[in-house]
């Protein structure tokens, strides 16, 4: 059976991730500077949801929330949770994710990458109508599909405090499976980064 060409596109992205994730993790910062053991994000979010697979026109625009945080466990390497949730006027999307986070941090930013995996669940909130003969008996209103999601991104974190930091963006790509069907969705953040505990020795600026 041939592979989809997007599904090529997609194991290929999923490659260069996590080979720019490693050089990323060489080019860590030195042993005597301290990065946070836990940093915790919360921010707005915008979803272009790939509709079209699932019967509609064109592409969905969502907007809503992001939520993470990440355990580093290196100065390099952490594991990262990420949960978001995104709303319509006839459509909800909600993705709950983990999986590997390697950031490369300099002294007033730091650049990221992640892959992850996790849990898609999909609302379309349509009405429709149940029908016993010819005659409509009731209205069935919404419809739920929950499927896998793998995603791949990364971002850029701006440093306020040594507590705070800014997430000027966060940027992942979303391959969900919902309704029998494949999604291609682009997902879009930002917001602010509270850090705390530490890996190493104290921060110095």
């Amino acid at each position: 059976m041939a592979i989809k060409p997007e599904r090529i596109l997609y194991r290929r992205a999923i490659a260069l991730l996590f080979l720019f994730s490693t050089l990323l993790a060489l080019s860590s910062v030195s042993a005597g500077q301290a990065v946070p053991r836990y940093e915790v994000f919360g921010g707005f979010s915008y979803l272009r949801f790939d509709s079209p697979t699932i019967g509609y026109a064109d592409y969905s625009n969502l907007t809503g929330w992001n939520l993470g945080a990440t355990v580093n466990v290196t100065h390099s390497l952490g594991v990262a949770l990420d949960v978001s949730g995104h709303y319509g006027s006839q459509m909800n999307a909600y993705n709950y994710m983990v999986g590997p986070q390697y950031s490369w941090r300099k002294e007033k930013y730091q650049i990221f990458a992640h892959g992850f995996i996790g849990k898609a669940q999909n609302t379309v909130n349509i009405t429709e109508p149940i029908f016993n003969g010819n005659v409509v008996e009731a209205t069935r209103n919404g419809f739920e599909s929950v499927g896998r999601v793998y995603a791949g991104g990364g971002g850029f974190d701006w440093y306020l405090t040594p507590r705070f930091t800014i997430r000027v963006l966060q940027a992942d790509f979303l391959d969900t499976q919902t309704f029998a069907a494949t999604q291609h969705d682009i997902r879009v953040s930002t917001g602010l980064v509270f850090h705390f505990g530490q890996v190493g020795k104290r921060r110095t600026r």
